[in-house]
């Protein structure tokens, strides 16, 4: 197609096409093997393949009172057992057992637990789909079920994982969060199993003239790869990104001018499952097939243009790739690579046709946040060898991301890299925080020399990685990937504990900055926290540029409507925009968002107390999920009483006169329910715990009088608790502020020191390289690569440091240290939108000497933190100085 340029970008998705491949059915399914972990709590149950209908079918019958399998033909309704086998104790359940059958032309094949159970001749086996039956008496959840084909590939996974999309007739989702659960006399078929293939698809074609530019613009349900004329399009990973995708479907686009070229060219597509079925339900994901759209547009120097889009004629076939998950990992087979695939000469005839696919219900939009890159990796810092045949890689940093190898070995020799945070005594990997992702990648050689892989369509929170096989493994390093910010915030200081701690908070942050700011990295999580977000955000934005990546984030949050400490973040987080890059627009686009909140939160809360939530989440707990919940009215209606001050200031500075004074007094009837509800009188505020000190002081709701005993009381519990913190993630947040703020700066440097539990000092002297979501080491919910108590991190830069804008985007600063006892020295140094603001002081021959860096365009006061005879400012009130640098 040739026709006149547009420049629109949404121009050639406009005329593309979604397409897919086509999918054998399911009541095809012949040489297959079938894998399933089934918990029996009663009686048994049984696993179904070859499945025509209820009538007729196959199956594996677990018998729990006779500890035995049997394996069963049923024909027209009629019974036959075809072979039996032993199987473990099952009467005491519930009992785990791990099945696989294995359906080949000739044979029948089962194992349980790992070991062959039986195999029957079967050369007679008719097609069919899967499914599950229990009887009288018989009750069982399905933990995780998988489907491959005879060559390995991975044809259907379903974790069970979500109530709306189980693709069984019958069965729930089991209440712990994951498995099908299975009441007795049951008959649950598949219906309809979305497949996890990981297909290619390809367009050849010619260009005459020359080329000025080449915009390509794609989407897909999965992640995809974009590849022109034998390589990746950029370094780009892990797209698209992650939204709502009921609302919002984010297009990326590629300047691939350099990539294409006069004569014979080819694009290729390569796609993977990404935000499937399988993940959490508490993530946003596809529940459909994948499918792509892509739009090539080429300019002339003639003025020609011509567009290559996505339709019928493209050609698909399957990759090298035999399982993708975000969770579990890649198992990558290079024998079956077809070399060249993306490059214009490729013979494509035994490919086939691709097919159209039916649209998917969200509005394709431009993504403009940076995005997912890999980086430069790491090396090794040790190697373990736990047992024999086993490696164990330390890499000295948790990080997100996977290993990069280099191989070599005869074909069909494999190397298996399984990764973790943490090692047992013996050195070998502790998954524990991995939960039940099995994050596994396999890479099977095709005896072609020295190999490199890494993945593509899965990613790992970790530190170690063990490597097996039977192929020589000549390098690993570990790959970290995250969003693409620009680090714009530097603090360092003399105590190394602190040192390490602002790196363990940026490694947390960026580990969890995919497309989405994610809980974890680890686990069979990795969802978007809006809590988790919401306390963290000041601390990112001292760290790193992150304006167009959290401006992606409003427009996937706009609609959540929970409770403060969750769905507030909308509110806070554009007004964050404003005051420190001065995005007058961000705050424009979501102040209806924001106003109409705080309307909702009046409505819902009429008394002005905000009763539900998660409160101050994960304070020093006994474990058990009761016990992570903290002061969650305090905390709910603190952060209602800041959301409604946020959305008043808002609206003065949109010139909202009405609406600034209408927030303003609801914000003001909010804090008088809390100090009706909450008050105690000489300073105490409801439990008088840290956090209920803390929350009221934050925000200013205590009346000022009552401030400095406030304070008082707050010193005087922790030092109740030995001088440990005794917060959850928001009292965190807040604690070196308030202390600072309250000339108790020696106290909260003395928290972050300790070595001994709770406090960071303690995590950091167990050899944390990221934060955690638990203060203890381990429990029944918990990862060792959580951003959500960095929050603290800003205060390294606005106390500690002592820089603090006065006007938005930091037209009017305040420089005010606060150098505790025991420090030597401190350096804040922040990249601000109108230049870098820098604050460093030492303690030098008895003085405190403190160095200042203002840009232009920017006016500060300096508040210095002593009063001697030498000093220009000796009782406090400040010294006004304009761009340039200054001693005092």
């Amino acid at each position: 197609m040739t026709e006149a340029f547009n420049a629109r970008p949404d121009f050639g998705l406009e005329h593309a096409r979604w397409i897919t491949r086509p999918v054998a059915s399911h009541r095809e399914w012949e040489r297959i093997a079938v894998e399933a972990d089934v918990v029996i709590e009663s009686g048994g149950a049984a696993l179904l393949f070859g499945v025509r209908d209820e009538r007729n079918y196959y199956g594996i019958e677990l018998i729990a009172e006779q500890d035995a399998a049997i394996l069963v033909e049923v024909e027209d309704g009629v019974r036959r057992e075809l072979a039996r086998a032993e199987a473990a104790a099952m009467a005491a359940s519930p009992v785990a057992v791990s099945i696989r059958i294995e359906r080949g032309g000739e044979y029948c094949s089962l194992h349980l637990n790992g070991r062959k159970a039986l195999t029957v001749p079967a050369p007679s086996l008719k097609p069919g789909t899967i499914g599950f039956r229990t009887g009288s008496g018989q009750t069982a959840v399905i933990r995780k079920l998988r489907v491959f084909d005879e060559d390995g590939r991975a044809l259907y996974v379903n974790r069970f994982y979500d109530p709306s999309a189980v693709q069984f007739s019958a069965g729930n989702v089991d209440s712990s969060g994951s498995g099908l659960r299975l009441g007795e006399n049951t008959f649950s078929l598949c219906e309809s199993p979305v497949p996890v293939d990981s297909p290619l698809f390809r367009k050849s074609f010619e260009l005459e003239g020359e080329v000025v530019r080449a915009i390509a613009s794609v989407y897909a349900l999965g992640w995809y790869e974009l590849r022109l004329n034998g390589h990746k399009a950029d370094a780009r990973v892990l797209a698209p990104a992650n939204s709502p995708y009921e609302r919002r479907l984010l297009y990326d686009t590629y300047d691939v001018t350099s990539a294409v070229r006069q004569g014979g060219n080819a694009i290729g597509l390569w796609l993977g499952n990404g935000y499937n079925l399988n993940y959490s339900r508490w993530g946003w994901k596809w529940k459909r097939d994948k499918a792509v759209i892509a739009s090539l547009e080429i300019r002339f120097a003639d003025g020609r243009a011509e567009r290559i889009v996505t339709d019928e004629t493209w050609r698909t076939s399957d990759s090298a790739l035999l399982l993708n998950d975000i969770y579990d990992g890649e198992t990558y087979d290079a024998r079956r690579e077809p070399i060249g695939w993306d490059t214009f000469g490729f013979e494509a005839e035994s490919w086939r046709q691709a097919s159209l696919a039916q649209p998917p219900e969200g509005r394709l939009e431009p993504n403009s946040q940076p995005g997912v890159f890999a980086w430069e990796p790491l090396a090794p810092v040790r190697v373990l060898h736990p047992r024999e045949g086993a490696a164990v890689y330390d890499f000295g940093q948790n990080i997100a991301g996977w290993a990069r190898i280099e191989t070599v070995g005869s074909a069909g020799s494999r190397v298996e890299l399984r990764y973790s945070e943490l090692i047992d005594e013996a050195g070998n990997i502790d998954p524990w925080t991995n939960r039940n992702a099995a994050a596994t990648d396999v890479y099977v050689l095709s005896g072609s020399g020295t190999e490199s892989y890494e993945p593509r369509f899965t990613y790992h929170g970790f530190r170690y990685v063990e490597v097996t096989g039977d192929a020589e493994l000549l390098d690993v390093q570990a790959v970290p990937i995250h969003a693409d910010v620009r680090e714009t915030g530097r603090f360092s200081c003399s105590d190394e504990r602190l040192t390490r701690l602002q790196s363990n908070i940026r490694w947390s942050f960026l580990n969890n900055l995919v497309s989405i700011p994610t809980d974890c990295c680890q686990r069979d999580e990795r969802t978007p926290c809006l809590m988790d977000s919401a306390v963290v955000e000041e601390a990112a934005i001292h760290n790193f540029d992150m304006r167009l990546y959290y401006r992606k984030w409003l427009g996937d949050i706009d609609d959540s409507l929970t409770n403060p400490d969750w769905s507030g973040d909308k509110v806070t987080l554009p007004w964050h925009l404003y005051w420190y890059y001065g995005d007058v627009e961000a705050l424009e686009r979501h102040y209806g968002a924001m106003s109409s909140y705080i309307d909702h939160l009046a409505e819902k809360w009429p008394e002005g107390i905000a009763e539900e939530g998660f409160g101050d989440w994960c304070p020093p707990n006994e474990d058990g999920w009761e016990n992570y919940f903290g002061e969650v009215a305090i905390v709910n209606t603190s952060l209602y009483y800041h959301q409604a001050s946020v959305v008043s200031k808002a609206a003065g500075a949109l010139g909202r006169r009405e609406d600034e004074a209408k927030y303003a007094r609801h914000a003001e009837s909010v804090r008088q329910a809390f100090l009706k509800r909450f008050y105690q009188g000489e300073g105490v505020f409801g439990s008088g715990s840290q956090t209920a000190q803390l929350m009221p002081l934050a925000y200013g709701m205590a009346p000022d009088s009552e401030k400095e005993a406030a304070a008082a009381r707050l010193a005087a519990v922790i030092e109740a608790k030995g001088g440990h913190l005794d917060t959850g993630i928001y009292g965190t947040r807040y604690l070196m502020d308030v202390l600072a703020d309250h000339g108790r700066i020696d106290l909260a440097y003395a928290i972050l020191k300790k070595d001994e539990y709770p406090g960071f000092g303690w995590q950091i002297a167990q050899g944390a390289t990221t934060l955690w979501e638990q203060w203890s080491f381990k429990g029944g919910m918990h990862s060792h690569d959580h951003a959500m108590f960095g929050g603290i991190g800003a205060s390294f830069y606005t106390r500690l440091g002592g820089i603090r804008p006065l006007a938005p985007g930091y037209e009017r600063i305040e420089i005010r240290p606060c150098p505790p006892v025991g420090l030597e020295w401190a350096e804040a140094r922040i990249d601000t939108v109108r230049g870098t603001i820098v604050s460093a002081w030492r303690r030098e021959g008895g003085r405190l000497i403190l160095d200042v860096e203002i840009p232009e365009g920017v006016s500060a006061v300096v508040h210095l933190p002593f009063g001697t005879a030498a000093s220009p400012d000796p009782i406090g009130h400040g010294v006004e100085v304009g761009a340039g640098r200054y001693r005092f």
